[in-house]
């Protein structure tokens, strides 16, 4: 009894689909927003009158209360409280309130939210408020509202407030869908084997965002999923098999009607109902006219039989419909019927077939006789250029070299519905983009429809590409120089020490200083050590020390060090806009000439050409019946490198060219392309190199990381002209 008394409760909030508004909450519930609400329950509920002021009415919980989502219905007249997240511990379901303003207060709860009903006599204006752990609902009574407080306005509600299913008569699969006003935008389009439905702008409930499975209604709809898209609600018709489908509104109900196409083949036989009343008929040896006669007197039609009718037939018919009966009888003498209203013209079937042949020679000779007229057709869409060549493609050939036909070939032309009849013209003015054609009204006719269909708007795709190339550099190096410098020959002439020989020849030439006297040298410095092997990297630090300095003798030392980071990343993101099934292409960059020649020896001309380095987006997008992308794309991203020994630019080329299925709006990775380069080098002295601790100042260690990555992303948009159709 509980659950069917939670069950009703809901229901009927949810059939009352024009009524309720959502009302904004006092100030004083700013408190609830600042704190996020747990599982909390709810304890009691007390209902209080105010003196001229109103009801109040206290919902206590064992914690904070959640933030409620508040509706009115005005008839029945209802305050709807739902807290989400919050359970009811309640032993009455039913409060009653002895007030003027509420009658009772009624309580449901499901496992994601309870709700509190307070059923309204004569409700004014109403404020809430948090006191502690208890909701605080206050409803001010309503002659004090009626003169202080304005009138509520009614506010157009949008979006859904059920979804349905139901089984037709004759086995179709009805989807009706509840809204909440008949001014709710939808679009409704077919994707495949789906039913797409769209409440722009208007998400879809909580509570309805499920799936049914229609599967044991023997109907085409499969399941029905609903669910919220990027602030849109979406209902999914999933079908079986085949289907034909039509959708409807009538005020706030929007059906959608799916059923099994009829068979319409040629090759299948269909079965012949007769519906004519009952006759029985026994004859030996009567004449064809008598009995046809007797079919004409028994219903009421007028039969016209040829001259050609002769003969004698038996018949023993018993409760057999008249016009089973007038088949059996035709069929057994070679006859056939031509019916016109209450008129049955029977005669034998080579007879009939001449007089139609002979008819529609005449309707051929009459095109053949009829009237010229020029009609004026502007295109909106389409080229007149291209709907030229489809006419003029679509034209018999079937006329003579010198111009003239037959007719046969005047008849077959006819017959066969050529779009130009063998007298017709078509002309074009690119100006206007106006077709002039003269023909005959019944080709004119045909050409319209055609145009009809064909001059439309056409779905356009925005593709974008984001081409990203990063890279990532590491270096560290770490080495040491040193050398030995003695003072040379005026200090000490038997010991000369220096890193090279080149130190020993300066040391050998000193020069007199004339100013401040002795002995100056000029030693080369990048010579005059024992071991180079300091960091080459530029932008290393370098300190320098002078381990022994003596008068005639002196050993410096430097060590240098370097650690480099780099990462850098280049994004380009070209984009195109082109219509369906047409190719598009965007290319951006630089042309690098080189020259060459023609020809050989003296002969030879000199010429220049120009090769291009550039971003380049070629696509021919395809849209398929289920809304989705087919792209034909080749992208290139090519940038200027190195050069040749002979001086000529040489081109890296990065490349992809490939066919991919996206869903509209999705981006998929196409390709990349991933380098990573790791180094680890030392240059040492031999054995001294190798030396525990010593060996640092005989030897340099360089460690050096490239990364190198692009990757291709591609995203398809297909242009949305919902607002437009919906308008």
């Amino acid at each position: 009894m509980k659950k069917q008394f939670k069950d009703s409760l809901f229901g009927e909030a949810k059939t009352m689909n024009h009524a309720f508004r959502q009302f904004s909450m006092g100030a004083v519930a700013v408190a609830m927003i600042q704190v996020a609400s747990a599982q909390v329950s709810m304890t009691n509920i007390v209902p209080m009158s105010l003196a001229d002021q109103g009801t109040e009415i206290r919902i206590m919980f064992n914690g904070l209360p959640p933030q409620p989502q508040a509706y009115q219905l005005e008839q029945p007249s209802r305050l709807i409280l739902d807290f989400d997240k919050a359970q009811q511990s309640l032993k009455q379901t039913s409060i009653p309130v002895s007030t003027s303003e509420a009658s009772s207060i009624e309580v449901a709860a499901d496992d994601q939210r309870s709700r509190v009903i307070v059923n309204l006599k004569d409700a004014g204006a109403f404020t809430t408020r948090v006191e502690g752990n208890t909701f605080v609902l206050k409803i001010n009574s309503a002659r004090s509202s009626a003169i202080n407080v304005p009138a509520i306005s009614h506010q157009p509600q949008q979006g859904v407030s059920n979804i349905g299913f139901q089984r037709g008569n004759q086995g179709e699969g009805l989807i009706v869908i509840d809204l909440l006003g008949n001014n709710t935008p939808v679009d409704v389009q077919q994707q495949g084997s789906k039913i797409i439905v769209r409440t722009m702008g208007n998400k879809i409930p909580t509570h309805l965002a499920r799936r049914l499975n229609t599967n044991d209604f023997a109907t085409p709809v499969a399941s029905v999923d609903a669910y919220n898209d990027k602030g849109n609600g979406v209902i999914s018709i999933q079908s079986t098999g085949s289907y034909e489908y039509m959708a409807y509104q009538a005020e706030n109900k929007l059906t959608i009607s799916l059923k099994r196409p009829e068979d319409k083949s040629p090759l299948k036989t269909k079965a012949q109902t007769y519906t004519g009343n009952k006759i029985s008929l026994d004859f030996q040896d009567i004449e064809v006219r008598r009995v046809l006669q007797l079919l004409a007197d028994f219903t009421g039609i007028n039969m016209v039989a040829a001259d050609t009718v002769q003969g004698n037939i038996t018949l023993r018919l018993k409760d057999v419909p008249w016009d089973q009966a007038l088949d059996i009888v035709l069929k057994t003498k070679n006859l056939d019927k031509r019916r016109n209203g209450n008129v049955i013209w029977i005669a034998p079937v080579s007879e009939l077939i001449k007089a139609e042949e002979e008819e529609a020679k005449a309707i051929a000779q009459s095109v053949k006789l009829a009237p010229l007229q020029t009609e004026y057709i502007q295109l909106s869409y389409a080229k007149a250029v291209d709907i030229e060549k489809l006419i003029t493609q679509g034209k018999n050939s079937n006329t003579n070299n010198n111009g003239n036909s037959s007719s046969t070939n005047i008849s077959n032309d006819t017959l066969t519905g050529g779009l130009l009849s063998p007298r017709g013209t078509v002309s074009i003015d690119p100006r206007t983009n106006t077709l002039i054609i003269n023909d005959t009204s019944q080709k004119i006719d045909q050409i319209r429809k055609m145009i009809d269909l064909l001059d439309v708007s056409v779905k356009q795709v925005m593709i974008e590409a984001r081409i990203v190339s990063a890279s990532t550099d590491f270096t560290k190096e770490m080495g040491v120089k040193w050398g030995v410098l003695s003072q040379g020959i005026t200090n000490n002439s038997d010991l000369l020490v220096g890193g090279s020989d080149t130190t020993l020849w300066n040391l050998r030439k000193p020069e007199k200083d004339d100013d401040r006297g002795g002995w100056k040298y000029e030693i080369e410095r990048p010579d005059n050590l024992n071991v180079d092997l300091g960091a080459v990297t530029p932008g290393a630090s370098r300190i320098a020390f002078g381990l022994i300095s003596l008068s005639d003798f002196m050993l410096d030392l430097e060590l240098s060090a370097v650690q480099a980071d780099g990462y850098g990343e280049v994004i380009s993101t070209p984009k195109v806009m082109t219509a369906d099934k047409q190719p598009a292409k965007i290319s951006s960059g630089t042309q690098i000439p080189y020259s060459s020649s023609t020809g050989s020896g003296a002969n030879a001309v000199p010429k220049t050409e120009f090769i291009d380095a550039t971003l380049t987006l070629d696509v021919t997008p395809s849209i398929t019946p289920e809304g989705k992308v087919m792209m034909k794309l080749n992208i290139a991203k090519d940038s200027v490198g190195g050069s040749t020994p002979t001086g000529q630019l040489m081109i890296n080329k990065n490349q992809i060219d490939t066919n991919i299925l996206v869903d509209n709006g999705e981006t998929v990775v196409l390709g990349g392309i991933f380098e990573q380069t790791n180094q680890n080098a030392q240059t040492k002295v031999p054995f001294l190199g190798d030396l525990p601790y010593i060996g640092r100042l005989f030897r340099r260690d360089s460690k050096t990381e490239n990364k190198r990555e692009l990757l291709i992303f591609v995203t398809p948009r297909i242009v949305n002209d919902t607002l437009t159709r919906n308008h």
